[in-house]
């Protein structure tokens, strides 16, 4: 054999799959053969992103610089910094965005920014950032984004609090597009309205082909989960589990060993109880109760975790990754200054592209 271009296809693509997205996109200037295989083959997208699960990276936001316009459509420069759970950066780029971000969650390979007026979803591992059309003036509230493994469909879920309809309900409609096919093939449907009136309460996440919203009411008793089923697209309100209201300073909801999880904080102790809720019956089982005592606890990184690790901002540390299995944790340098508002979201690394212009990382 006289180089690589010899080697079977599959080999090329198992050995290709194994390096950072970063990497390849400057492996495309090789030959012709090596830019549509890395531009446009769909078996090497789909090993590399198998692959990529297994190595999580997390996304920050920082703001750079805005104007003096009106605050709600002024642009914006925020910079997206990547790094791997042991703290080391991967890589950061900068976009110029129409007004701040206050929705910041991912789903798969994409994160969803959500300003007031507009939307983008960006693949960080390629720097790209598409803006979704959005054809209404009306301001984006609560929005959640999904992914169907099945179909390779993406879903972005707006819950439009401007419209309510009758009895209190808030009016929904979705964004959808497939894999490969870019952002700007995608459309917007109305779906109809949620069957609640309370207010979304907490960060949407996407876990076991839903999306997941915390809804409260008037106070801690009323809380509950509002799901959506991106398969038949119907929404479902979970009840929290019996507790003591007194108890916890917060409640927040995450994915443990692939379930969702909630997970509840003491005051003065940072004891947290973590209840599983179990999908043949739907009930809720106290399947962890922890301390970790002197630390503080602050807040929770939500996350689609199939393995017992919770993503735990504290105040002493930073950002920790907490074994629940083991009872053992390790310290994320890196964020040590991060703030609630600017709370990070996980991805993970890939060459899908978001439209029919390939970036080219220098």
């Amino acid at each position: 054999m006289k180089g690589i271009d010899d080697f079977p296809r599959d080999l090329i693509i198992e050995i290709l799959s194994r390096l950072p997205a970063k990497v390849l996109c400057k492996f495309r200037c090789v030959s012709k053969r090596w830019y549509n295989l890395l531009t446009n083959d769909r078996d090497l997208m789909t090993r590399h992103s198998e692959l990529s699960k297994l190595k999580p990276l997390l996304l920050i936001r920082k703001y750079i610089s805005d104007s003096n316009g009106e605050p709600d459509r002024s642009k914006v420069t925020i910079e997206l910094t990547s790094i791997d759970t042991e703290g080391n950066i991967t890589d950061e780029f900068r976009e110029v965005l129409d007004g701040p971000v206050h929705t910041f969650i991912s789903c798969y390979p994409f994160s969803v920014l959500c300003c007031m007026y507009s939307l983008y979803v960006c693949n960080p591992s390629i720097h790209q950032v598409v803006r979704v059309p959005y054809p209404s003036n009306a301001r984006l509230y609560n929005v959640g984004f999904g992914h169907l493994p099945k179909s390779n469909e993406f879903k972005i879920v707006h819950l439009l609090y401007h419209s309510f309809v009758g009895d209190g309900k808030i009016g929904c409609e979705i964004f959808s597009f497939k894999h490969g096919e870019g952002v700007h093939s995608g459309f917007w449907r109305t779906l109809g309205d949620y069957p609640c009136s309370a207010w979304i309460d907490g960060h949407p996440l996407c876990l076991n082909k839903a999306i997941y919203w915390g809804l409260i009411a008037t106070s801690w008793n009323d809380k509950s989960i509002l799901s959506f089923n991106l398969e038949n697209e119907e929404f479902n309100v979970i009840s929290y589990p019996v507790f003591d209201s007194e108890k916890y300073i917060f409640l927040e909801y995450t994915g443990i060993k692939g379930c969702l999880s909630l997970v509840g904080c003491s005051a003065g102790t940072s004891a947290l109880d973590i209840w599983l809720l179990k999908d043949e019956k739907k009930i809720w089982v106290l399947e962890y109760s922890i301390s970790l005592s002197p630390l503080n606890v602050m807040f929770l990184i939500p996350c689609d975790n199939q393995g017992e690790e919770l993503l735990i901002h504290v105040e002493q540390r930073g950002l920790i990754c907490f074994s629940v299995k083991n009872q053992t944790c390790r310290r994320v340098e890196y964020c040590r200054a991060m703030k609630n508002f600017n709370k990070p979201c996980l991805y993970y690394d890939s060459l899908i592209p978001l439209s029919s212009v390939t970036h080219r990382i220098e």
